[in-house]
C-alpha cells in the first residue's frame, strides 16, 4: 500500500514537472532574426565639384567662353537620426552645403554684383539599402533623399543680398560602412546633391525675380553613427 502511494506521488511530481517546463519554453514558431535599432550620425561632406549649377540671371564669361559661376567650396556637413530594420534604414538627415565664385582668369560676371557664396541649408528625408556580406564586417550601402533648401542669394546688391529663397532637394549616395563595435560605424562614399525651384531678385526688391538657381554638386561624405 505503501508503495502505491510513494509510486502515485512520484508520477504527480514528474507530470507537474514536465507541464511546468511545456509552459516556461519558447513558444513553437518561427523566431525572427530581424535587427532593428535607432541611430545618430554624423558626417562631413567635401564637396567636390559642382554638377551642371546653372544661374539664371547670372553670365560669367571669358570672351565668348561661358565658365560656371561657382566651385567648390569643401564645406559641408550634416547630421541625422534614424532608424534601421533589417537591411532597411530610414533617416532625417539636416544638410549644410556651400559653393564659391569662381575665379577663373580673364572671365567676368554680368552683373558684377556677386556674392562671393552660395550657402544652402536642407532637410531631407533618405531611404537606404544596406548590402549585407556574411562575416565581414563591411557593409556597403546605397541611397536616396528627398526634401527642401533653403538657399542664400547669388546677388549681392544691397537691397536684395539678404534674401532666401525655398527650393526641392535631392540626393543620391553609396559607400561603404565599417562595423568598429556593434553600436559604432564608420562610413565613406560619394554623394550627388540637388536642388532646384529657388528664385530671387537680381538688384532690387519686386514681385518679379530674375535669378533662378539650379544648385548641383557631387562630393564625397565620411561619419560616424552610433547605433543604440
Amino acid at each position: 500500500m505503501h508503495y502505491k502511494k510513494f509510486f502515485s506521488a512520484a508520477a504527480l511530481v514528474t507530470l507537474l514537472s514536465l507541464s511546468n517546463s511545456a509552459f516556461s519554453s519558447d513558444p513553437i514558431g518561427p523566431i525572427s532574426d530581424e535587427e532593428t535599432s535607432y541611430y545618430v550620425r554624423l558626417q562631413y561632406n567635401g564637396e567636390v565639384l559642382p554638377f551642371k549649377t546653372r544661374i539664371d540671371g547670372i553670365e560669367y564669361k571669358k570672351g565668348t567662353e561661358v565658365h560656371d559661376p561657382l566651385k567648390a567650396s569643401f564645406m559641408a556637413g550634416g547630421a541625422a537620426f534614424g532608424y534601421k530594420m533589417d537591411d532597411i534604414r530610414v533617416d532625417v538627415e539636416g544638410l549644410y552645403s556651400q559653393l564659391n565664385k569662381n575665379d577663373v582668369g580673364g572671365a567676368t560676371f554680368a552683373p558684377t554684383t556677386v556674392a562671393n557664396s552660395v550657402a544652402v541649408f536642407s532637410g531631407l528625408v533618405n531611404v537606404y539599402y544596406d548590402i549585407a556580406i556574411e562575416d565581414m564586417p563591411i557593409t556597403p550601402y546605397v541611397g536616396v533623399g528627398v526634401g527642401a533648401a533653403y538657399i542664400s542669394n547669388p546677388s549681392e546688391a544691397s537691397a536684395v543680398k539678404d534674401q532666401k529663397g525655398f527650393g526641392f532637394a535631392y540626393q543620391a549616395k553609396a559607400g561603404v560602412s565599417y562595423d568598429v563595435t556593434p553600436e559604432i560605424k564608420l562610413y565613406a562614399g560619394a554623394r550627388y546633391f540637388g536642388s532646384y525651384g529657388a528664385s530671387f531678385n537680381k538688384e532690387t526688391v519686386s514681385a518679379t525675380k530674375e535669378i533662378n538657381v539650379l544648385y548641383s554638386a557631387v562630393g564625397a561624405e565620411a561619419g560616424v553613427a552610433f547605433n543604440f
